[in-house]
């Protein structure tokens, strides 16, 4: 606003604004925002009854309008997210699915969630309820908590959202949805997120197993080269039988723009897919950008 930079990081809640001298850089990514959905029962510590049911998971991932969630929080400035490396080597071609709110239903039917007159379903007088938990002071994971809530409800889904800060948060996520952001220029996000972790019985960030997923994983750090990796990533993500796409113990919503204010005739160099957060991915290459009309 003052105009002493020549470039600054902005966020898709502020793409409307207009500055004298200055135009907006949208730069792709894949800088994902997802929930994670607990895919084991509650067990007193960890775990969600409700979405521990992989139909429930399931209904969630198809029954979520992505293009609508980056028109109404990011102004268009993002794309759809399906997994947490789209647009990687060692993303999986079968990663991409389609909006079904029609499909949603009848897997939230096949699991015996009935819709009530109020329009909440329910389960042997249960009803269905979700909190969606965000990270406190990030307006664009809040609205699309609030998003993802709204359209939750179109299913049947009760769902209410929470600000948190991160020294609850990574707690809490074991037992409720939290609105996380990832995506690196590396496959070790697939084995963080989804991998057991070393002496328990799920995943880190969320409760979520499978022997399988893991066996490919281990199989792909043995690989005599990343190359040779990335059959065994796509294939813990679904091969054909069984995999993270099936299982669904998180849904992702959105890979959103990096969006930079930069002052007229500065030319930026052409960018590699950001990553999440921390690579300020932006200055790699600022010994290639020049000046002119």
């Amino acid at each position: 606003r003052s105009g002493q930079g020549d470039l600054a990081y902005t966020a898709a809640t502020y793409s409307e604004q207009q500055f004298a001298g200055y135009r907006l850089l949208a730069v792709p990514s894949v800088d994902n925002r997802g929930i994670n959905l607990p895919a084991q029962a509650f067990d007193g510590e960890k775990g969600n009854d409700f979405t521990a049911d992989p139909l429930v998971r399931q209904a969630i991932q198809v029954g979520l309008d992505r293009e609508k969630m980056i028109a109404h929080v990011l102004n268009g400035y993002g794309a759809p997210a399906y997994s947490v490396c789209d647009g990687t080597p060692w993303a999986s071609p079968e990663s991409p699915v389609v909006y079904d709110p029609d499909a949603a239903g009848q897997f939230l039917d096949q699991a015996g969630w009935v819709l009530g007159a109020d329009g909440v379903r329910e389960k042997d007088g249960v009803p269905a309820r979700l909190n969606l938990l965000y990270p406190v002071g990030d307006s664009v994971r809040q609205a699309l908590a609030a998003e993802t809530a709204n359209q939750l409800s179109e299913l049947g889904i009760a769902a209410t959202i929470e600000g948190v800060g991160w020294d609850t948060a990574y707690d809490r996520a074991q037992q409720e949805p939290l609105v996380w952001g990832w995506g690196a220029h590396t496959p070790m996000e697939l084995y963080a997120i989804y991998h057991t972790a070393p002496g328990s019985d799920s995943a880190a960030y969320s409760p979520y197993s499978n022997p399988q997923v893991d066996a490919y994983m281990d199989q792909a750090l043995s690989a005599a080269s990343l190359e040779e990796s990335y059959a065994y990533w796509q294939a813990a993500q679904w091969d054909g039988t069984t995999g993270i796409l099936e299982d669904v113990p998180w849904v992702w919503l959105v890979n959103v723009d990096h969006l930079y204010w930069v002052r007229d005739g500065l030319h930026v160099s052409e960018q590699k897919l950001h990553p999440h957060g921390h690579g300020w991915s932006i200055v790699n290459s600022v010994d290639q950008w020049t000046w002119g009309e």
